[in-house]
């Protein structure tokens, strides 16, 4: 059954392409409107938006099926400790997602169920491996990594009045973690700094969940309020790698059962729209990310070591190992504005300022998360009887110099990294 459910999210979450080869590390809209407008989630929002951020948006709504597709590409560079350029694959990555909302009868409520991803992340670079402790070096190798976080959703929302509304949303997540590349181990006794070439592929279902408030004092003014729950996985799979360099006097190979711990961390969201003028619509809204709590550490668990050789080496056939994220939380500012055109159509502009929450003494380019500015842009147009919604999303981050790293091993010292991600989402409603 898990493996059913977790093909099916794994589908939407990239099933139109062989990979999402970008950063867009924790979505809160769903929308290419609110896009548009900077990540406003209540300035025109969708079903897809209220099932990964705000429920209680849904009394907002008219009923239907909500569709949006996103395509990604990225431009990212590493220079190593080596001083080689080496270019992230572009992409395009695509990231589909579909919703339907309707209200219960005659009734106050409303609901949602529908299939969204919150989060996506890959890096994907070929470079030459740097000599490492005991000068150990792999040649020339991919450093690949994946986050994916993709959830079934439902939503239940409830109009108070037509002032206040609140809702409540559960999902089923799945996440899945991919790792190719050569590793140092960071923190076990015996193996720390040591280098190792692994092929890491790992998965679990979890559980997410979050609340949300929708107020509108005046005709003319909404505010929004919304918090979701951290979720936790332990993902389980396989890890196979080779020691062949470390010239131990043993078989290289090995293969263990590997046991990943993430958390998707909570958010917290509000906002405020306001009609400004007949055609003018503009808004705000802060985010944190509650990161610090969900990535101070990675742990990585391996057991069931099938190298005996490697096993009466260590004294265990078992590997405990934990990386340091050391990430911080992350506050985002969104500004943007709709203005209406002649007609159905629609402008929209925005502008997002965030906090990196990745600390450049422990970035590698496998976990690049720099993006902390991005300048928006959508239209709203009609093709007979149906609107159309385009949004395009430019985010960059600061260029990235590390002169110590805080990894063990010294590869990433005195390196050099950057990204810029541009995004193009597309939706409409049936």
């Amino acid at each position: 059954m898990k493996k059913t459910l977790s093909l099916g999210l794994l589908l939407v979450a990239g099933g139109l392409t062989t990979h999402v080869s970008a950063t867009d590390l924790f979505r809160l809209s769903g929308s290419a409107a609110s896009d548009g407008a900077g990540g406003l989630v209540g300035l025109s929002p969708n079903a897809q938006s209220a099932l990964l951020s705000n429920p209680s948006l849904l009394s907002e709504l008219e009923d239907g099926v909500s569709v949006g597709i996103t395509a990604l590409r990225v431009n990212s560079e590493f220079t190593s400790s080596l001083g080689e350029l080496a270019r992230a694959d572009k992409g395009p990555g695509i990231i589909p997602e579909l919703a339907y909302k309707a209200e219960l009868g005659d009734s106050d409520w409303s609901w949602a169920a529908g299939a969204v991803v919150q989060s996506a992340m890959k890096a994907d670079f070929r470079f030459q491996d740097p000599p490492g402790t005991a000068g150990v070096s792999y040649g020339l190798q991919p450093h690949a990594a994946e986050w994916l976080v993709a959830k079934f959703a439902g939503a239940l929302s409830y109009r108070f009045s037509d002032q206040l509304s609140a809702g409540v949303s559960l999902a089923l997540a799945y996440n899945r973690n991919q790792l190719e590349a050569p590793y140092i181990f960071q923190s076990h006794p015996v193996l720390q700094g040591l280098k190792v070439l692994v092929d890491l592929d790992a998965d679990d279902l979890g559980f997410a969940s979050s609340l949300g408030l929708n107020y509108k004092p005046t005709e003319s003014l909404a505010l929004q309020l919304a918090y979701s729950l951290e979720s936790d996985f332990s993902a389980d799979g396989d890890l196979s790698g080779n020691l062949a360099q470390l010239g131990l006097g043993i078989q290289e190979d090995f293969h263990y059962q590997a046991n990943v711990q993430t958390t998707l961390p909570a958010s917290l969201m509000a906002g405020l729209s306001w009609q400004a003028s007949d055609r003018l619509r503009l808004g705000l809204q802060f985010d944190r990310i509650f990161w610090e709590d969900a990535f101070d550490v990675l742990p990585i668990r391996l057991s069931q070591g099938s190298n005996s050789d490697l096993n009466s080496f260590l004294g265990e056939n078992f590997i405990h190992d934990v990386a340091p994220l050391q990430w911080t939380d992350q506050d985002s500012l969104h500004l943007g504005g709709e203005y209406q055109l002649r007609g159905t159509g629609k402008l929209r502009l925005g502008y997002e300022n965030s906090e990196a929450q990745a600390p450049g003494h422990t970035i590698t380019p496998m976990t690049g998360a720099i993006l902390d500015e991005a300048f928006t842009a959508g239209l709203q147009f009609r093709l007979g009887q149906r609107d159309y919604d385009i949004a395009y999303r430019y985010s960059r981050g600061e260029d990235l110099t590390i002169v110590d790293s805080a990894l063990a091993g010294g590869e990433y010292d005195n390196t050099a990294q950057s990204l810029k991600l541009h995004s193009l989402r597309f939706s409409f409603q049936l």
